[in-house]
């Protein structure tokens, strides 16, 4: 099959979104449902988000986790940037290595810390570790002998408090990290005693994760108190103790419908508390700045198409070409999404409408602000999810045989390049095993 030409696509001058008019020509050259990532929307809130930690009187740094959109042009984008990138798995550092990205440049967050999987991220070259349980100290350390390398290590905590955010990583007997007070090996004191006794060890940092659209970042504060009750502890127990790492992960929430706090209000609260913590104690940290969907996020939409519509007292079901196939958190999380609909229409009437996706599933419905009205619609006319860039593309699922659409970049000369190409059904029956029946 032809690739359709790109070469006579106009596209405008707005640096951070996609006009009607650029989606329109995109649609006329380009099957739906598509995405369209805009690369200067991620170098925006790239520069957004390192400016908001400004106020710290140390270094910061930022650190993209891949896993909220792991396509390779995405990471070659940041690669660029000179950031830092969380990595969490094996594939992921496949994918970063085929974007020749700098292994140096990697924290290395394993979930499961199996000893095979340190060896292979040793034998690949990355040499700083994040972990988060006893059993993953020894494993390091085993992987560390076997492969005769010295890594150096941040011990992630879990503060076990209450975090007001969608996804909340802090609870009590909890999957990430261990607590500051244990009465086992799962201990953040006992195990960073541990590895400054080590010689193949090296005590870099600690760590803590607190969630996933953060709306109330007082948990930042709290933390750092209990992290001071920590570092009160090493002080007094570990001769020279140093902390040259403070990674206080992600969570910088991104605005779909609610508002949320700015990064400039969060990192203004989480500096000035900060700056009293390393004063106090007489440390330096480097800070690091985890962000995957506040760096994604905003950057892509989904452009689908209305294929059929009924008519109810109410106002109209229109259901599009896409479905949580492409945009599962509306499913999962029932996460609301900005929606705009352009249509063929001049003019303009507004509705009541509700939105399902193509799959024979009740659950493939898209939520709606209940006290909205949009364009009245027909079908053939165009809807467009926004705020798609993160944990969208990277849950893409074959449920009903439905093959991954295309994924475009507008670069910032307004160019607009295949990032990724549309999946044939043809690649799809064999990948499930197609290729395999006559074999049996």
């Amino acid at each position: 099959m032809s690739k359709p030409s790109l070469q006579n696509i106009r596209f405008s001058n707005k640096s951070s979104s996609i006009s009607d008019t650029e989606i329109k020509e995109i649609t006329s050259k380009f099957n739906t449902p598509i995405y369209v990532v805009d690369e200067q929307t991620i170098l925006d809130n790239l520069s957004t988000l390192e400016n908001s930690f400004n106020n710290y009187n140390g270094k910061t740094s930022i650190a993209y986790s891949i896993k909220s959109n792991f396509n390779p042009s995405i990471i070659e984008i940041l690669n660029k940037e000179g950031i830092l990138f969380d990595l969490t798995s094996l594939g992921e550092i496949y994918f970063f290595k085929q974007t020749n990205g700098n292994f140096d440049d990697i924290l290395y967050t394993s979930i499961t810390e199996e000893e095979n999987e340190f060896l292979v991220a040793m034998k690949s070259g990355i040499s700083k570790f994040i972990i988060g349980s006893y059993n993953g100290l020894l494993n390091l350390i085993s992987a560390s002998k076997l492969s005769q390398c010295h890594p150096k290590v941040l011990v992630r905590i879990n503060p076990e408090i209450d975090v007001v955010a969608d996804i909340s990583a802090s609870s009590s007997m909890g999957k990430f990290g261990v607590p500051v007070n244990n009465l086992s090996n799962d201990d953040a004191f006992y195990i960073i005693n541990k590895i400054y006794d080590s010689d193949i060890l090296e005590f870099y940092g600690i760590h803590f994760h607190l969630g996933s659209q953060i709306s109330d970042p007082s948990c930042f504060v709290k933390t750092i108190d209990i992290l001071a009750s920590l570092i009160t502890k090493l002080q007094s127990n570990i001769d020279n103790f140093s902390l040259p790492i403070l990674d206080i992960g992600g969570g910088t929430p991104v605005k779909y419908i609610q508002p949320v706090p700015s990064p400039d209000d969060i990192g203004k609260l989480i500096t000035d508390k900060l700056n009293i913590f390393i004063k106090s104690f007489n440390l330096s940290p480097t800070l690091i700045v985890e962000s995957g969907r506040y760096l994604s996020a905003e950057s892509a939409i989904l452009i689908s198409k209305i294929v059929n519509s009924k008519t109810y007292p109410e106002g109209k079901f229109h259901i599009v070409d896409a479905g949580y196939n492409l945009l599962l958190d509306s499913a999962l999380m029932k996460q609301e999404y900005p929606i705009d609909i352009i249509t063929k229409s001049e003019i303009l009437s507004y509705e009541n409408i509700q939105i399902g996706g193509r799959l024979c599933d009740t659950l493939d419905t898209f939520q709606i602000p209940a006290d909205k009205k949009y364009p009245s619609a027909e079908i053939g006319d165009l809807i467009i999810f926004r705020n798609v860039g993160a944990y969208s593309i990277v849950f893409n699922m074959p449920f009903h045989c439905q093959t991954k659409p295309s994924i475009l970049l507008r670069k910032r000369d307004q160019s607009i390049h295949i990032i990724r190409e549309e999946e044939n059904i043809e690649d799809l029956f064999n990948s499930e095993g197609g290729n395999l029946i006559s074999q049996q």
